[in-house]
């Protein structure tokens, strides 16, 4: 699983330095349950860079979907922060 991993973020990595000018404005979007820990947990990921976060919460109220849109330097700036948000529990990167 490990080495799926990697090689899922050197693919990103390519399509994103292929796709883009860097830097550009991404928008990073995520599912994880409504639990206010793990949403200041993904906030605070953020808190580094402007970013500009909205959140949305499920009709059952379990989830939140978080969007969170910044200009980021490089590809490699996005791949930190999806790796810094895959060890949130339960988090779901789109």
């Amino acid at each position: 699983m490990l080495n799926d991993n990697k090689d899922f973020y050197k693919r990103l990595e390519k399509q994103l330095t292929v796709s883009l000018d860097w830097p550009s404005i991404y928008k990073f979007k995520f599912i994880l349950k409504s639990d206010s820990l793990n949403i200041n947990n993904l906030i605070n990921i953020f808190n580094d860079i402007d970013a500009n976060i909205s959140s949305n919460l499920s009709s059952s109220k379990n989830f939140t979907s978080i969007t969170i849109t910044a200009k980021m330097k490089s590809a490699n700036e996005v791949i930190k922060k999806y790796k810094l948000a895959s060890e949130i529990e339960g988090i779901i990167s789109l």
